[in-house]
């Protein structure tokens, strides 16, 4: 099982902020895959390439490979800061 947690506008189209995927290996790009078959609404945020993953707290790129008990995390694009 791997779990995958969504953030900000991620969670609002889902409808979750959190879910598990019965994965015990593969890819980043699997799970996206999965993600996109599950939830149709968050189709156009993949396919823009607009957000950020993690892998267990680390940053990480579609090719990076998953196993099971990993976290996987999904972000928006942040910006702000002070000016």
């Amino acid at each position: 099982m791997i779990k995958v947690k969504l953030f900000a506008w991620f969670r609002e189209k889902a409808g979750a902020g959190e879910v598990e995927l019965n994965l015990k290996r593969g890819r980043v790009k699997d799970v996206v895959a999965e993600l996109r078959r599950r939830y149709p609404e968050l189709r156009e945020a993949f396919d823009g390439g607009n957000y950020f993953v993690s892998v267990n707290h680390e940053v990480a790129k579609l090719e990076q490979e998953v196993r099971e008990g990993d976290e996987v995390a999904f972000f928006p694009p942040v910006s702000g800061g002070r000016g």
